[in-house]
């Protein structure tokens, strides 16, 4: 349990409010001008959504099958990302939470789900329509963190608001690279989400919170797009045995890692379950 005296409650944040218009303003941009600034840099992408394809046509280099399933070890690799998710849904029905604080929660753990079985359906069939499918769950787990780190360190009715715009943001930077070829704003979701996580990390926590180490997450979320970025040196690295990006859904279940010990080491006080026969 966190002593009370290590929380503070959520005062007015001007550099809250001065993060949240610079990114939305920084999307607006990447949605209007990302087209333009992509084929200035000389960015096209093929039908599988990537600007670059192996000689077995496909964006990943382990395109090994077994068992009758396509690229076998970057499907069964999300199952991590669906087992984290249903355990945490199973642990929040144990807690009473605050609404937005709750919202958030449930919002990432079906994002986890939904992000596992979408991710696992596009590496089956790798093309751009499947890779939408895939973007929208971690277009759903990235408005529920987001939205959470806001409850957690400044405040329930921020996250209130930060929750809706983010998931609506994220949701339509999920379709357009395949409708527009745009994925600028899917950049913006990603990283500018990051950087705001990572702001509220500095901050105390609020009365009430879990006590969520957001470290823990950014770290996890690092070292997946790091082994994403480096999946065929991984994969010859380790003798041909496992590509960075089978290992890169295994980091990625890992970043839930911290919000599940929230959930089960959180401090209780106005948290904790409610009897019904007390309220009787």
């Amino acid at each position: 349990m966190v002593p009370l005296s290590l929380t503070h409650p959520a005062p007015s944040n001007p550099k809250f409010r001065a993060m949240a218009w610079t990114l939305l303003t920084l999307w607006l941009a990447a949605w209007l001008a990302g087209p333009t600034l992509a084929s200035s840099v000389g960015l096209l992408l093929n039908p599988h959504g990537h600007a670059a394809l192996h000689a077995h046509s496909h964006p990943f280099v382990d395109a090994r099958s077994w068992w009758g399933v396509p690229n076998t070890l970057d499907v069964l690799s999300n199952l991590p990302l669906v087992l984290v998710g249903w355990v945490g849904l199973a642990m929040q029905r144990r807690r009473s939470l605050p609404m937005p604080t709750s919202g958030a929660l449930s919002m990432f753990l079906v994002g986890l789900l939904l992000s596992g079985i979408g991710s696992a359906v596009y590496h089956w069939a790798p093309d751009s329509a499947t890779l939408v499918v895939d973007r929208l769950g971690m277009a759903v787990a990235f408005a529920g963190v987001l939205g959470l780190a806001i409850a957690e360190r400044v405040g329930q009715a921020p996250a209130r608001l930060t929750l809706m715009v983010s998931l609506t943001l994220a949701i339509v930077s999920a379709v357009l690279p395949w409708t527009h070829g745009n994925v600028m704003p899917w950049t913006v979701v990603q990283f500018g989400g990051i950087a705001l996580i990572g702001w509220a990390a500095t901050r105390p926590t609020v009365d009430g919170a879990l006590g969520i180490r957001f470290w823990v997450l950014i770290a996890a979320y690092a070292l997946a797009k790091l082994l994403e970025l480096g999946d065929e040196a991984v994969f010859r690295a380790t003798g041909e045995w496992v590509s960075g990006h089978s290992l890169k859904h295994v980091a990625a279940a890992c970043a839930a890692l911290p919000i599940l010990c929230g959930l089960r080491q959180g401090r209780l006080g106005d948290n904790a379950p409610v009897h019904p026969a007390a309220m009787g």
